[in-house]
């Protein structure tokens, strides 16, 4: 039987070699790289209607969960109601949520399709710009991860919408921004072991007309916010646009509603 060795028994390690030299960890990542960038256009089919979240709601809604005592009611401002409902950028510039864009393009992920939508979750990485926007708390920060918008400018949107629940709805008019000429030029990296260029070119082109962005989506029983991968042709329209090279690309389905 082996002899138990004492508390106070001394353990000898045979020694090792150590390189004196560091690693470079990011040369040897260099060289193994897993996660591929791509680009691409989407361009919409239908007008995109925006609605984030106002400045108004945000601290009504603060005050409501610090119980603040409530302030007299405001005056209704449709022109505040439409700028608030943009996702302001530089300049005239505006933007929609880099979430928003892959949620809705893991909605057409399944298992059955063969990319399982916690694959795609974790294999697909779409970059952002991040603005600061104005938080209900002074002293608080909130960075909005967005992806710019290019095309004509918003306009004011008057939709009928009816808010409350149950029997206590009631008609109310809603006041937001419509883009009806936009496209997005979405960069980003993808895990090319667990996602195929083809398959996420598949997700992007279903899931435009499957769920769409913004308001009233096919998703949501609408038919706005609807789009599809650019052809070779709209890509180089665009770029063009863009760089001040070229008109505002006007989609034949809708010139009409955009002059």
């Amino acid at each position: 039987m082996a002899k138990k060795p004492k508390e106070t028994d001394v353990v000898t390690i045979p020694d090792v070699k150590v390189s004196e030299t560091p690693v470079n960890l990011g040369a040897a990542l260099s060289r193994r790289t897993i996660f591929q960038p791509f680009e691409m256009w989407i361009v919409g089919s239908t007008p995109l209607i925006v609605h984030a979240w106002s400045q108004k709601a945000k601290l009504e809604m603060l005050q409501k969960q610090v119980k603040a005592t409530k302030s007299g009611k405001e005056t209704r401002d449709p022109e505040r109601d439409f700028v608030d409902s943009l996702y302001a950028m530089d300049g005239d510039s505006y933007g929609f949520p880099a979430t928003g864009v892959k949620n809705c393009i893991l909605s057409a992920a399944h298992k059955d399709k063969g990319v399982a939508r916690s694959s795609v979750l974790q294999a697909l990485f779409i970059n952002a710009e991040m603005v600061r926007a104005r938080p209900a708390l002074a002293g608080a920060i909130c960075d909005m991860p967005l992806v710019r918008i290019h095309g004509g400018k918003p306009e004011m949107r008057e939709d009928m919408t009816k808010i409350g629940s149950g029997l206590n709805k009631i008609a109310n008019l809603a006041y937001r921004g419509q883009f009806t000429v936009w496209a997005m030029k979405i960069t980003g990296q993808f895990n090319p072991v667990v996602l195929t260029a083809e398959a996420l070119s598949f997700l992007v082109q279903e899931s435009g007309l499957a769920s769409g962005l913004g308001e009233w989506r096919n998703e949501r029983r609408g038919v706005f916010g609807a789009f599809h991968l650019a052809t070779a042709q709209e890509e180089v329209e665009w770029e063009a646009y863009v760089k001040g090279k070229g008109p505002l690309p006007m989609p034949e389905g809708y010139r009409q509603a955009a002059e």
